[in-house]
């Protein structure tokens, strides 16, 4: 009798253990952030992009975010995701023509004409659309043992100036700090005189009169406080001004780390990363407009060029897409391609298709 309960005890014992699912395997990322943990497009987003991988992964990928420069600061972070330090990474690509040629070049350029019939969410629509359809994009991140998965728009960039520029005819003269290769030349083609000033130094610049005004979107205003030195901005069209052509930051992953994720796990990250496409284009919509609104609380004097004005400055700078292709096919890229296609879906865009 002993021998037979003895029996059904381990009889249960198995069956209760297979009743029991064995656990998946955890997977463990790192997030490096080279930015502020509640930097709006690298820290907050980054934040909500992590918890829903979380619950969309049932807790088998977390993934531990490392903000401020702790771990990568931004002008390591392709060579530092790349190389392991951290699974995961963001950055602002213009900042990598070497590496990201395709990217870098859309991402620094502004059309006057495209940049104020498109809105964020047409130019990350655009964005994440050539991906699919130019393999080199894609590519350029591959070659590097990256996976882009996001992008995120910036808002349009604004002068903020110590006198009132109203119009075309307020540029003439001005020195405007800038950054870029194309930013000069569209300074140039509005009569100002375009200068490289580092971001860390524009407040003392506008202060001391180096510069007149400084080129750049309207939150890095406002963290930098620039409105305590300057009270004008002009915009770059008659609405908040010209967006760049791509989104220019972009979200990737370590290549090795990527292909190493089971694919179901795969599939819910991608499926994330385009619900983040969405959340980032309507939060960065919410932060322009509501940043000019606190440049205004702070007594700025907000102007905008008229679309009279913005049609002149596109006829007197140059054909800023054009530019880009060549510069592309000096890189061994198919840059005509690559610009056509960009043309096709901004037009498809904008028509509404």
């Amino acid at each position: 009798m002993s021998r037979l309960i003895a029996s059904l005890c381990v009889a249960a014992g198995l069956f209760g253990l297979a009743a029991v699912p064995a656990r998946a395997h955890q997977v463990n990322w790192v997030y490096a952030n080279g930015y502020a943990k509640d930097h709006p497009q690298v820290g907050t987003l980054a934040d909500e992009f992590i918890k829903r991988v979380e619950k969309a992964t049932d807790g088998r990928l977390k993934i531990r975010h490392v903000p401020g420069g702790a771990l990568l600061k931004p002008e390591n972070m392709v060579d530092g995701v790349r190389g392991g330090v951290a699974n995961m990474g963001s950055t602002v690509v213009s900042f990598f023509p070497g590496q990201l040629p395709i990217s870098a070049t859309l991402a620094g350029l502004v059309d006057l004409r495209y940049g104020n019939k498109l809105d964020l969410n047409g130019i990350t629509e655009i964005t994440t659309q050539l991906l699919d359809d130019v393999p080199e994009f894609a590519g350029e991140y591959e070659k590097l043992g990256l996976k882009v998965i996001w992008f995120v728009p910036s808002p349009a960039y604004a002068v903020i100036s110590n006198d009132p520029i109203e119009n075309l005819d307020g540029f003439a003269g001005k020195k405007i700090r800038v950054l870029g290769n194309v930013m000069p030349k569209l300074v140039e083609a509005a009569g100002g005189v375009p200068l490289s000033v580092a971001f860390s130094e524009i407040y003392t610049s506008l202060q001391t009169g180096v510069i007149n005004g400084a080129l750049t979107d309207p939150p890095a205003m406002l963290n930098a406080k620039l409105f305590e030195v300057a009270k004008n901005l002009v915009t770059t069209g008659p609405g908040n001004g010209a967006l760049t052509a791509i989104a220019p930051v972009a979200y990737f992953v370590n290549l090795k780390d990527w292909n190493a994720l089971p694919k179901d796990l795969q599939d819910a990250v991608l499926s994330v990363a385009k619900e983040m496409t969405d959340v980032g284009s309507q939060r960065m919509t919410e932060l322009a407009d509501a940043s000019i609104g606190k440049l205004r609380d702070e007594g700025v004097k907000v102007h905008h060029l008229s679309a009279e004005d913005t049609e002149k400055l596109a006829q007197k700078a140059p054909d800023f897409l054009a530019l880009a292709a060549d510069v592309l096919t000096k890189n061994g890229l198919p840059g005509d391609k690559i610009i056509s296609e960009y043309r096709r879906l901004a037009d498809a865009y904008i028509a509404g298709k």
